[in-house]
């Protein structure tokens, strides 16, 4: 079976606008390399309010017990059903999971098998 992954980076907009840029040239040029999907967060702070570890923790619980209802997750989770719906509409936004109808109600999947965490933090002198 293969593992499915998106890559989450934390790097200045610029960079992942260049990369973007380079992406898009290679294949006008019939250059195609495999793309793994990605997620860009522009600095740390903003990666911390998006991916905090309770969300993290909702990725882990989805995709080992899978849910049928947001409301068995939250049970799952022993959490407020409404933080819970909050996250879950996050992490939607984030295409990191996929909420499918189903007779009982809304049931949260995972997209991923794993998430590959690519940190840059430039270090600079200061005098």
């Amino acid at each position: 079976m293969v593992t499915k992954k998106i890559k989450i980076t934390i790097k200045p907009l610029e960079e992942s606008f260049k990369e973007t840029r380079k992406f898009f040239s290679n294949l006008d040029k019939g250059i195609i390399k495999q793309h793994t999907p990605t997620i860009n967060f522009e600095d740390f702070n903003t990666y911390k309010k998006f991916l905090t570890q309770k969300r993290l923790d909702l990725l882990n619980i989805i995709k080992t017990t899978k849910p049928k209802t947001i409301k068995h997750l939250s049970v799952m989770a022993n959490r407020n059903f409404k933080n819970i719906h909050e996250d879950i509409k996050i992490l939607e936004s984030l295409e990191l999971i996929q909420l499918k109808k189903t007779r009982l109600g809304l049931m949260p999947v995972v997209l991923y098998d794993e998430i590959d965490l690519n940190i840059k933090i430039p270090l600079t002198i200061s005098r």
